[in-house]
């Protein structure tokens, strides 16, 4: 019997479980609004050496025409870094989000111009989907700068150009003003095996003087630290047998102090004071003590030793000389 309860219990349950469903369920899902935007044909008005004689950045690329959207492919870094930048351009200038949006990461930032990425926040979220609010911001700060302002790239080593064309390392690209205070920056990456725009830094109003920022930490390094591998091999002779690695040989000891000299005891207060002769008194005994000289040695009598010469010999006379 008690089987029997149990069973339509469950029962009961699973057929009042089924009638309201948790979390309820929509009748009809609603379709999420299509985010629109209609381009402004006119360009933001040029200021500062925007509006000098050269016009402005963003005006020197409003007549270029875009690449096509696969033309990005193939492209790798560091090769087609300005490449990017200037289709960047040329879709703020043509006020075009959809082709912007083609050209960013997928976790795109913009803040200020620095490395540390500094107030970064997200160009396209929820409240934004299309990054209007930087697309605005982007436009005003390159009408500020110059038709012909000074663009460069970080400076890579050759050996470290694949550390970001196979997106190991970003590839920072800048555009500066004529008196350096003004920058607009660019953090480039290659996402998908695409190269896109990673972050973008600007100052919305231009600042009247250099800004630093010491305690916000260390900006990333331009050129990647690479690790070098270590050799436990011991290295080769050089021809005349000496080890080529050079060792700093060892300080000196420094040379031990000398020993102090022995300080002579006292003489007793009771010794005597001793007295020198008196050298005139004194008996000179030079002359008495030096040796006799020996008699100096007579010659000897030379001739008296020496035999005498014997004559000369008389030439004898030859019989041929008698008959003539």
């Amino acid at each position: 019997m008690s089987c029997v309860l149990t069973s339509a219990v469950f029962v009961t349950l699973a057929l009042g479980g089924c009638d309201n469903p948790y979390p309820p369920m929509p009748e009809a899902w609603a379709t999420p609004p299509v985010p629109t935007h209609t381009p402004s044909t006119s360009l933001p008005t040029p200021t500062a050496e925007g509006a000098g004689a050269e016009g402005s950045l963003l005006a020197a690329y409003a007549e270029r025409t875009a690449r096509q959207a696969d033309a990005s492919d193939s492209w790798m870094l560091p090769f087609q870094a300005k490449a990017m930048i200037v289709e960047l351009l040329i879709a703020a200038a043509k006020d075009d989000p959809q082709r912007m949006n083609q050209l960013l990461s997928d976790h795109a930032r913009w803040g200020l111009p620095d490395r540390r990425e500094l107030r970064a926040r997200p160009i396209a979220h929820d409240g934004d989907p299309l990054g209007l609010e930087f697309l605005e911001a982007f436009r005003q700060a390159a009408s500020r700068f110059g038709a012909k302002s000074a663009f460069s790239c970080a400076p890579l080593q050759p050996g470290w150009q694949m550390l970001a064309a196979t997106g190991a390392e970003p590839m920072w690209c800048s555009y500066t003003s004529a008196d350096n205070l003004d920058i607009i920056g660019f953090r480039l990456i290659v996402e998908k095996g695409e190269v896109v725009t990673d972050y973008v830094g600007f100052f919305e109003q231009r600042q009247p003087v250099a800004i630093r920022v010491p305690d916000a930490g260390h900006p990333p390094n331009l050129t990647p630290y690479v690790k070098m591998p270590v050799s436990l091999s011991l290295p080769q002779l050089m021809p005349d047998g000496s080890n080529p690695v050079i060792e700093k040989k060892p300080a000196p000891a420094p040379a031990p102090a000398p020993e102090p000299e022995p300080e002579p005891e006292p003489e007793p207060e009771d010794a005597p004071i001793p007295v020198e002769p008196d050298a005139a008194k004194q008996p000179d005994d030079a002359a008495a003590e030096k040796p006799a000289k020996a008699p100096a040695k007579q010659p000897d009598d030379e001739s008296a030793e020496k035999p005498a010469k014997a004559p000369a010999k008389q030439p004898e006379a030859k019989p041929d000389d008698a008959g003539e």
